[in-house]
């Protein structure tokens, strides 16, 4: 059989309800882990990239701390009861109890009393306020058997500590976007500098709409220890860093940030009238230390107008037996005669861009996929280089590989004898008419 008990005046009730509430944040369940000497608060996010832990000394945070365990039970491990409540019922029942409207019937004192016997089948957690003028609230709340789970954290093997009043961290943060996910920590120099950022595009009344990055510094002089590596880059989320932000601006207590390098926990703790914080949260960034590219591997920026090095075709590379490729559909046929020795007296190297090798998944056009469909300026000598041409005595093959795959629009070319090409040379202009419909309109009918 588990028997506990503790009671606590109006001020620790506070404060109760202020850890409850910044543990709401996080999850909508909280575990709750009673020990012989403390009673620990603690839950995970569904994601399981934040943890958060309150635990409550049995002698300095309560009135009356109570907790014994005979016999064997499902939910004792080791001396240690564990049990798991809906954060939602259990603010319910501290909402507005510490202050009440009337002085006269105020919470004077909150028991809780908690006894678990496995002959019995249903089993609550019993929570009555005591309030005065003889009034008593009795609430009874149904809990759910659970193995709590908690992070580990190593502080004497993170290399990187630095403490600091809240109240910065908060000015900091007011300076973000609400749609801001993700924050960016590093130091530069004499600076600590505080980078919100997030990695969504939005698309609304047809802008394009990229993300913005905040940036705040803030001098190491604010801070009471700052000793973190320089230029070392850790991001954690933003709504996590600003939950735990709001609930230690209100102890008025130093905050201390402990962490390694990315991709290893970051621990945000601080201490204060009976109450041990611990709030451990994943981060990301660019580990070198690491063999497998982090979550926030450096990414190349690509410009919408970026293109690549084209590729010289020399004209005295072309081969006798090479196929003159068609010219494009939309320009008139015109003969070649005289264009192939124009092109060798200039002996001019036409250019021609690659495909791109990186594949764009952007509704931006490359620059080098969008001047290919641009109308040759023949009369612009100067320009020249810089415009897509065609070229009859170029390589083919070498042609075709400086495309790439790409759709073509070609026609079959049928093959003609030579007998009926000469006589239609000679016949000049073909009849465009019959003879039969010139029968009764000559004079030898």
């Amino acid at each position: 059989m588990t028997s506990l008990f503790f009671s606590i005046n109006p001020e620790a009730l506070g404060r109760m309800h202020d850890a409850l509430l910044c543990l709401a944040k996080f999850s909508e369940t909280v575990s709750i882990e009673a020990e012989s000497a403390l009673l620990r608060l603690s839950v995970i996010n569904s994601s399981k990239t934040a943890y958060a832990a309150f635990v409550l000394d049995g002698a300095s945070f309560f009135t009356t701390y109570s907790f014994s365990h005979t016999g064997q039970s499902e939910n004792v491990r080791s001396n240690r009861f564990c049990c798991q409540i809906y954060l939602k019922a259990l603010l319910s029942i501290f909402k507005r109890r510490t202050t009440g409207r009337d002085k006269d019937t105020a919470v004077e004192r909150c028991e809780f009393e908690l006894n678990e016997d496995p002959e019995e089948t249903e089993c609550r957690l019993v929570i009555r306020m005591i309030c005065g003028l003889g009034v008593i609230r009795t609430y009874k709340l149904t809990y759910e058997p659970t193995t709590a789970q908690h992070a580990i954290f190593d502080r004497s093997s993170a290399t990187n500590k630095w403490s600091i009043e809240p109240r910065f961290l908060k000015e900091i943060t007011d300076h973000f976007s609400p749609s801001a996910e993700q924050l960016d920590i590093y130091s530069d120099g004499g600076k600590a500098i505080f980078t919100s950022f997030t990695t969504k595009i939005t698309d609304g009344q047809e802008i394009l709409k990229q993300p913005v990055h905040t940036s705040v510094a803030i001098d190491k002089r604010d801070f009471e220890d700052f000793s973190a590596e320089d230029e070392l880059h850790i991001a954690i989320t933003l709504k996590d860093f600003k939950a735990i932000i709001t609930h230690a601006e209100t102890t008025g207590v130093l905050i201390t940030a402990r962490y390694t390098r990315p991709c290893r926990p970051l621990q945000l703790a601080y201490d204060f009238e009976g109450v041990r914080t611990e709030f451990t949260l994943m981060t990301t960034g660019e580990d070198d230390s690491e063999d497998f590219p982090s979550s926030r591997a450096a990414i190349p920026e690509l410009s919408a107008r970026q293109t690549p090095a084209p590729v010289h075709v020399s004209q005295n590379h072309a081969a006798s037996n090479t196929e003159q490729m068609p010219p494009p559909r939309s320009r008139s046929i015109r003969p070649l005669t005289g264009t192939t020795n124009r092109v060798k007296e200039t002996n001019v190297e036409s250019q021609q861009p690659p495909p791109p090798s990186i594949r764009f998944d952007s509704l931006f056009v490359p620059a080098d996929d969008d001047r290919q469909w641009d109308v040759p300026n023949e009369e612009d000598e100067t320009m020249a280089e810089d415009t897509l041409g065609w070229d009859a005595t170029a390589d083919q093959e070498t042609f075709n590989a400086s495309l790439g795959p790409r759709l073509r629009d070609t026609e079959p070319v049928l093959p003609h004898d030579s007998n009926q090409q000469e006589h239609q040379e000679e016949m000049g202009i073909p009849p465009t008419q019959r003879i039969s419909q010139l029968r009764g309109l000559g004079l030898f009918d």
